[in-house]
């Protein structure tokens, strides 16, 4: 516990002396940002957990945050391959050495999937969204191939009318991926829990997502090498770098993950 507790303080101060420092716009933290936040950040909710529960997700066990890590890279590297076509985000102020910025890329990546499942953990660990339960869903196998094929008509208009069903991306892969994962563990999907009447994980999850999405945007805005959207429509009412409804699209995506 002295442990959790040392890694929490440090945590936090790091934080406050990055932030201070990026300010002041004292390099690398001026530039890079983005990562001393996140990697502060994340050992930080992690210890939160341990000192309530014991468990994390993050710290403890070296094998799965690494796991955990390099599947967030890949993931987000599928994601930065549909933007080719979408073009819904640059990137601004990144560096011009090849090598120091796939690394400040990687890096980056790999925060993703950490932190929106420690987060989840924690609201967990919080209570929030428990006994948020419904009408049980009646999952059949017909169902699932409809949601599978609800899914793919998604992504196929994603790539015919880019303008209009971009947000289609967030929303399409979870249509594809929850009736795959229920087929081989009802329990651990979506569906499955639905089929139960129980929402509290998808409620939780989703609020994860936004959680992070806030602070992805937050730290973001304060780094010299950032990104900026470009979204078709939406394009307007801005909070940090990003057009406020671009906000909702963080709840769907935190379910792929």
């Amino acid at each position: 516990m002295s442990r959790d507790r040392t890694i929490l303080t440090l945590g936090v101060a790091l934080h406050a002396i990055f932030f201070a420092l990026m300010l002041a716009e004292v390099e690398p933290f001026h530039t890079f940002f983005y990562l001393f936040a996140w990697w502060t950040f994340i050992p930080v909710i992690g210890a939160i957990n341990r000192l309530k529960t014991g468990d994390s997700l993050v710290l403890g066990d070296g094998s799965r945050f690494f796991w955990m890590a390099s599947c967030s890279v890949v993931v987000w590297l599928f994601f930065e391959s549909w933007n080719f076509h979408l073009q819904n985000w640059l990137y601004h102020g990144i560096v011009e050495i090849t090598w120091l910025r796939w690394l400040g890329y990687t890096v980056s990546f790999a925060t993703v999937i950490p932190a929106v499942l420690e987060t989840d953990l924690l609201l967990g660990n919080l209570r929030v969204g428990r006994r948020l339960t419904g009408p049980a869903l009646n999952v059949t196998p017909r169902f699932l191939y409809a949601c599978v094929t609800v899914g793919f008509i998604m992504m196929f208009l994603v790539v015919l009318l880019p303008d209009y069903c971009f947000p289609l991306l967030w929303v399409g892969i979870v249509f594809i991926l929850d009736p795959v994962l229920h087929h081989y563990d009802p329990s651990a999907s979506f569906l499955g829990q639905a089929r139960r009447g129980d929402y509290q994980r998808l409620a939780r999850m989703m609020l994860a997502g936004l959680v992070c999405g806030v602070l992805w945007e937050f730290w973001n805005f304060w780094s010299a090498a950032k990104w900026v959207y470009s979204i078709p429509l939406l394009n307007f009412w801005r909070v940090f770098e990003m057009p406020v409804f671009g906000f909702l699209g963080f709840m769907p995506f935190a379910l792929e993950c």
